[in-house]
């Protein structure tokens, strides 16, 4: 893998560490005694651990600067929280610039302010505001910034298109690349990702790949329930579980987080754990229900039983015809009544479409004139009203 990182001088100095390299060393050695003041550089999961983790190895104190705002930073937003509790300051929306030193020891590292980190397509493409710099006097520098794949491996004369961000260039939805027959998957793909986009793609490659050697591409087996059956599932584990809060995670004391290496979440008592598991979606069931065909139409069809459901109360409402084309426009201070009155009256009316609204006359004003605006005549219901439009 190849480092990406901005800062064009000093990374020679004594006293800079790259982030993995830093955890391996104090994890297989446990000989690293850190003083003074340390810098970290990046603002993902990696940064926060090498931050907290320099704090225990006798760091006076911790900073974390970081191209993302604060609420763009790729961590987890409690492990950010964590590290603040435990004294962790962070500086989002800036980036290295170089490292001044004396000689070979590190004297501080020199910010420029990031703008933007993400082009309009989402690609990572920081900008920077040269004029506003941040100096940080620090003894130690820990680079834990983004990687990215090193494509050296592959033959120039096979021909695979990389792209600008230099990820391998593959079809989103397949991940096979121009070259056909040769898939692609991972971060050399997709960039940096979390690991449920990594999921999601190896699902797709695994469909594609099954397609291209003559197979279907179907990767889930399922079983369907039968009507009788349905009724006895609950998609939660109980009813009202989608508004139920998570379950606070209990935490070592601050105090002795900063003494040891112990597990700072201490993992769920027995009562805990069965509100936690309350929460639950059930998802295996899901291979067991037909597939949903999305977008569903808003449109509902016209029927006694639809018609019930519908609220007694202000709004506007528009029925169609058997091709789904609008053919009335009304408002009415009671829905379910007029609809049930058109649903006896206008026969040709297949389908309705309704919205709660209290000023109904000005909604309905609305709707008849998008729809005039777009078919140049009003709705074939509407037409005794024409002289108002």
């Amino acid at each position: 893998m190849a480092e990406y990182i901005g800062i064009k001088e000093g990374l020679d100095s004594e006293g800079v560490y790259w982030g993995l390299d830093f955890l391996r060393q104090d994890k297989e050695e446990q000989k690293l005694e850190l003083k003074g003041k340390v810098l970290v550089i990046g603002g993902g999961n990696v940064a926060l651990d090498v931050a907290m983790t320099a704090l225990r190895l006798g760091a006076a104190r911790v900073e974390l600067a970081c191209l993302e705002k604060r609420e763009e930073m790729p961590a987890f937003a409690w492990e950010i929280d964590e590290a603040e509790e435990e004294g962790v300051v962070i500086y989002p929306g800036w980036g290295p610039y170089k490292i001044e030193r004396e000689e070979s020891r590190i004297k501080g590292v020199e910010l420029i302010a990031c703008t933007s980190v993400f082009d309009q397509k989402g690609a990572f493409s920081p900008v920077f505001d040269t004029s506003k710099r941040k100096f940080i006097e620090t003894e130690t520098v820990i680079l834990a910034v983004g990687k990215a794949a090193d494509l050296s491996f592959l033959p120039p004369e096979l021909g695979i298109r990389v792209t600008e961000g230099q990820t391998i260039e593959v079809n989103p939805e397949t991940f096979e690349t121009n070259i056909k027959g040769v898939f692609a998957g991972g971060e050399a793909a997709l960039g940096p990702a979390s690991a449920v986009e990594a999921m999601a793609s190896g699902r797709k490659a695994a469909s594609a790949i099954d397609k291209f050697f003559g197979g279907e591409g179907i990767i889930d087996s399922s079983s369907k329930l039968q009507d009788k059956e349905k009724k006895d599932f609950w998609l939660g584990e109980l009813e009202g579980f989608i508004t139920r809060e998570r379950v606070s995670m209990p935490t070592l004391p601050l105090p002795e987080r900063l003494r040891s290496f112990d597990l700072i979440q201490l993992g769920l008592g027995e009562e805990e754990a069965r509100q936690e598991a309350s929460r639950c979606l059930r998802c295996g069931l899901r291979l067991q229900f037909s597939p949903v065909f999305l977008p569903p139409e808003k449109w509902l069809e016209l029927k006694p039983e639809t018609i019930n459901q519908v609220p007694e109360t202000e709004g506007v409402f528009q029925l169609l015809d058997e091709e789904k084309k609008i053919i009335y426009i009304a408002g009415t201070p009671h829905l379910r009544e007029a609809i049930q009155e058109k649903f006896s009256s206008l026969p040709e009316a297949k389908y309705f479409y309704y919205e709660e609204e209290p000023m109904y006359t000005k909604r309905e004003s609305e709707l008849i004139q998008q729809f005039l605006q777009q078919h140049g005549h009003l709705p074939p219901g509407n037409e005794e009203v024409e002289d108002l439009f």
